[in-house]
């Protein structure tokens, strides 16, 4: 057990799909300190979520999206740290990697202005004199983010337990996703969405795979997407002979992880939906693009899922402007299609499930992704 520390703070600068992937270490810091009070720094968006986790005791919102275009000002730090700095943190946990030397400066500051005396994190891109205690970046190269997290959680104190990513909602969303889905058909979820352009695969695909499960396996068709996404998901619907579902747009973060829950495959481009399908345990399908599979595939048992990438020579990449993502462009509906009807049928049963919450595979169940790269033409 590690020593006594009254007040620690986590800091999670980042998205959703990454609270999800975090859930393991957050939870290994509170085994590490089961009296302490912790608190949680992350994205506005992610904090509905993550006050849904009973090992966290404060969600504090901040505004990533200004941090990620450096539009945040160091006085605009200051204010938004100035409800933070006089709580009195004895430990701050950075559990993310610096992916700039701008940030690492930006999170270097926040860490400081926290006011602990203890600062664990990632040493890379000069994050690392801001550190009192750190892991060197070249040491986690090549591994899964939830494991990087996890190696970061462990130098603080953390003790992991051989449980996996979780996610949670409540009994309201539990009783909204019972309304909105007809459990007498397959139920087939739809993400044509993404927070990045050449992350989403073209429209027009999803629409061919949707109608071949329409028609093919007599499912029903439910599209997802957050705020922004609409227009994608309509776009669809439009194109659609038969009738969908579409609750892009329509659903509460918690709403969603529940509806997840409940398909019997989810079809998605590689962002959040990826990962709440993994912590809930239903199989998918993720059409992976410009991003290494091997650090941010589906972290659970890998009978529940299959990558499904272009063989480019320009990927992985971190391009957020690329024009025509072959990597994506690439990948024929008709392969997807025929991957996603083997798990209506059964081919690979999924695991046990839980509403509310999802118990899965082990780190070291998680380390190899299958991928089935196309070659391309």
């Amino acid at each position: 057990m590690a020593s006594h520390r009254d007040y620690i703070l986590i800091v999670l600068v980042a998205g959703i799909g990454d609270l999800i992937l975090a859930s393991k270490s957050i939870r290994a810091i509170r085994n590490g300190y089961p009296e302490a009070e912790i608190h949680l720094l992350t994205s506005t968006d992610a904090a509905p979520l993550a006050r849904n986790y009973s090992y966290i005791d404060c969600v504090w919102p901040f505004p990533i999206r200004e941090w990620r275009a450096g539009r945040l000002r160091l006085r605009d730090l200051i204010n938004a740290m100035r409800g933070l700095s006089g709580r009195g943190y004895d430990l701050v946990v950075n559990l993310y990697a610096s992916q700039s030397v701008a940030g690492a400066i930006r999170m270097g500051c926040l860490l400081m202005l926290s006011g602990a005396m203890e600062r664990v994190g990632i040493d890379g891109k000069g994050l690392g004199r801001f550190l009192t205690k750190k892991i060197q970046a070249s040491l986690l190269t090549g591994r899964h983010v939830a494991d990087m997290m996890l190696e970061v959680a462990r130098l603080a104190g953390g003790v992991a337990d051989d449980s996996g990513i979780e996610v949670f909602w409540g009994i309201a969303a539990e009783e909204r996703c019972r309304s909105l889905l007809d459990a007498g058909t397959p139920v087939v979820g739809m993400n044509p969405g993404g927070n990045r352009r050449n992350r989403r695969w073209n429209p027009a695909n999803f629409v061919v795979v949707a109608e071949g499960l329409v028609e093919q396996e007599g499912a029903s068709v439910v599209l997802l997407g957050g705020p922004g996404e609409e227009a994608i998901a309509e776009r669809i619907q439009r194109s659609m002979r038969h009738n969908v579902i579409n609750l892009a747009g329509r659903l509460e973060l918690e709403e969603l992880a529940c509806i997840i829950s409940r398909l019997d495959v989810l079809v998605t481009n590689d962002s959040a939906p990826m990962h709440i399908a993994a912590a809930v345990g239903t199989p998918q399908v993720v059409l992976f693009g410009p991003e290494d599979p091997g650090t941010f595939h589906p972290y659970t048992d890998p009978k529940l899922y299959e990558l499904v990438c272009a063989d480019v020579a320009c990927r992985p990449c971190s391009k957020d402007d690329c024009v025509r993502p072959l990597c994506l462009d690439l990948i024929p509906p008709e392969f997807v299609l025929e991957r996603s009807r083997r798990f209506i049928r059964g081919k690979f049963h999924p695991l046990g499930r839980r509403n509310g919450v999802a118990t899965i595979a082990t780190e070291r169940e998680c380390r190899v992704p299958r991928v089935f790269p196309i070659q391309s033409i």
